[in-house]
């Protein structure tokens, strides 16, 4: 009569080492699959629902009249629902080994660091100034819009997703795989990446919302800084798209914060390297 263990072994679906049967690799490809499309969907369903939420208090000027307290109550009910998703999707996945968990804390991480440590960046190069009377800050800009930045990366995340997909499949591949189809995927992030940088400055930085941020040179903005901020969106895209990427080994929790914790360091080696062009020759 064969041992439990042999009958466990040959339960397993091929690829799949016996301590990963409680991992993602468990469930196999298409419930990987599944689960990157469901978070997917929810970051861009939840998109209207934010977009709506931030347009009334700006355009209501409640913005204008707030206090530090309901500043960071409106960023906590921004982020909240990006950080609630995980509970939904894989239940039979313990909260760390679920997608929408891991990519909740890559996109919070990346909100809070590239805030405070960008902030200054954009502040000396293009001249961005914060007036909201807001007291609670950090490094230069207010602490609740790095709770406001989850729901945004949420949102940019998903639509480059969403748009890459799209792309890779009406556009051929540049060149024999596989590294046709990795300098497509390269190219198209990039594009994707400071056309996003560059439509959220033209909504943004516009006169109605000059009473709350704005920059010194708006056009110079528009043509350098969409490049830096694109080159953060791309750097950390690339990285998020890599989230599970192979079903048969899961990206561990500990190695999204490592990767957040990377895609940070090299987007602030390349605001340096921006900061002295712009100096020498912008």
């Amino acid at each position: 009569m064969p041992s439990k263990t042999k009958q466990r072994s040959a339960a397993l679906a091929p690829g799949i080492r016996p301590n990963e049967t409680r991992g993602e690799s468990a469930q196999g490809p298409v419930a990987a699959e599944m689960a990157r499309r469901a978070t997917e969907r929810w970051y861009l369903l939840y998109t209207p629902l934010w977009v709506v939420a931030v347009a009334l208090v700006l355009f209501s000027g409640a913005f204008a009249r707030w206090d530090d307290r309901a500043y960071l109550l409106f960023g906590l009910a921004l982020a909240v629902p990006v950080w609630l998703w995980p509970l939904r999707p894989q239940r039979s996945l313990g909260i760390a080994q679920r997608h929408a968990t891991k990519t909740a804390v890559y996109i919070t991480v990346l909100s809070f660091l590239q805030n405070y440590f960008g902030t200054p960046f954009f502040s000396r190069c293009f001249g961005l100034e914060y007036r909201f009377p807001a007291h609670i800050s950090l490094n230069g800009y207010p602490v609740f819009l790095s709770l406001m930045t989850v729901a945004y990366f949420a949102t940019y995340f998903a639509v480059m997703q969403a748009g890459l997909r799209l792309a890779e499949r009406v556009l051929p591949e540049l060149g024999p795989a596989p590294w046709g189809r990795t300098l497509r995927r390269v190219l198209l992030t990039f594009v994707l990446a400071c056309a996003m940088a560059y439509a959220e400055t033209l909504t943004m930085a516009t006169e109605l919302l000059r009473g709350y941020f704005a920059y010194a040179d708006k056009d110079r903005m528009l043509r350098f800084g969409s490049l830096c901020y694109g080159t953060l969106l791309f750097i950390a895209q690339l990285v998020y798209l890599r989230i599970d990427a192979d079903p048969r080994h899961p990206t561990s929790l500990r190695r999204v914060l490592w990767d957040a914790l990377s895609v940070s360091m090299l987007v602030l080696c390349a605001y340096e390297l921006f900061a002295y062009l712009l100096g020498r020759w912008a």
